[in-house]
């Protein structure tokens, strides 16, 4: 998504964190709805060498050296700890004039990043061996990672993906809103409240506390161009302790959807069932060792839960006048929730995703 930016701004905080390069170009990236993104290009004794500059929104970020806490405690982790780590580790950028990994500058926070190079990213998969790569890069990641003790870590975002919360807060703002509520809003709030109370239900059960992702989109597994291998996890701003459910959850919302997230049509399809029976087993194979009896026997209701968490935050966001997510028209959130209404919907009429079976007994 576009953005406007001050490039002198931009040319000052590189220099913070990288004060004896020569900068030569700075690009915007225009991805991803939260922060805004650029590669940066320097001269640093006769190389050339590029970073990834990100300004990081502390709109919703509300405690920016929490996130960059989580984000070095993981990489120095994987650094440090696991030498079989199969993948390139995000890494930050120290400054050394700031005394730490993020710039505030003008009431802005800004971090840099190792640039990953001869990398790409898909927004979509096409194939099940596709579906697998991606599956299986994230079961690997969680798989390490969580050989750290989550209480290393620290919440970046309260009740983040706490259905419980979000709905009754929801409803409480509901109950407090002036206006009317036209008829499209109103059928997405009939179609929450009719699946809400299982997920209520689902969350009096304590499950182990693990140190999760929170955003396991396609497009956050860096691929080798030449290879079309996973070569890096990235957006890492979400990393905190939390549930299983939730990077399942996200994975399938983004994978199991073969148009873009705002135009899941009514009468949509999903990906083909051979396509989610790879994602599946690529993303269970590597973690399938620490999960418990309870993580798997809900793993496929909790993560579906994820998709139906999705169609609340962009209503709410869409009724509270788009606040939280960056939007191109009037009206977008409110496509963007009836779209993953109608993923969702789908997901419940999915022979492999309509049980509440163990993770074994699908595999």
């Amino acid at each position: 998504m576009k953005f406007h930016f001050n490039e002198q701004l931009v040319q000052r905080v590189t220099s913070e964190f990288l004060p004896a390069a020569v900068i030569r170009s700075i690009s915007p990236i225009y991805t991803g709805h939260i922060n805004k993104t650029f590669r940066v290009t320097v001269e640093d004794s006769d190389t050339t060498e590029e970073y990834l500059l990100q300004n990081l929104n502390t709109h919703v970020f509300t405690q920016p050296r929490k996130v960059m806490h989580n984000i070095v405690q993981c990489a120095d982790f994987l650094h440090n700890e696991c030498p079989d780590y199969p993948y390139e580790i995000l890494t930050p950028i120290y400054s050394n004039s700031r005394e730490s990994f993020l710039v505030m500058e003008d009431d802005l926070a800004w971090r840099m990043f190792e640039y990953i190079t001869d990398s790409k990213s898909i927004d979509k998969v096409s194939t099940p061996e596709e579906a697998r790569k991606i599956g299986e890069a994230f079961g690997l990641f969680l798989a390490h990672v969580n050989r750290d003790d989550p209480k290393n870590y620290k919440v970046t975002i309260p009740d983040f993906h706490n259905f419980t919360k979000r709905y009754e807060n929801f409803q409480q703002y509901l109950g407090h809103r002036e206006g009317d509520i036209d008829e499209q809003c109103q059928f997405v709030i009939d179609e929450i409240d009719r699946y809400a109370p299982e997920y209520l239900q689902m969350e009096t059960i304590e499950f182990p506390v693990r140190i999760i992702h929170h955003d396991t989109k396609v497009n956050n597994v860096m691929l080798d161009r030449y290879t079309n291998e996973p070569k890096c996890i990235i957006d890492l701003d979400t990393l905190m302790p939390g549930h299983i459910f939730s990077d399942l959850g996200d994975l399938i919302r983004t994978v199991l959807n073969p148009y873009e997230e705002d135009s899941f049509p009514e009468n949509g399809q999903l990906v083909g069932n051979h396509v989610i029976s790879s994602l599946l087993n690529g993303f269970l194979d590597p973690i399938d060792q620490f999960l418990t009896d309870d993580e798997k026997e809900y793993l496929i209701r909790g993560a579906k839960k994820i998709t139906l968490l999705q169609v609340l935050r962009f209503l709410a966001d869409h009724l509270k006048g788009d606040v939280y997510y960056q939007v191109n028209y009037t009206g977008h959130n409110l496509d963007r929730a009836l779209s993953q209404l109608y993923l969702y919907l789908n997901m419940e009429e999915n022979e492999l995703l309509n049980t509440q079976s163990t993770v074994t007994s699908m595999k």
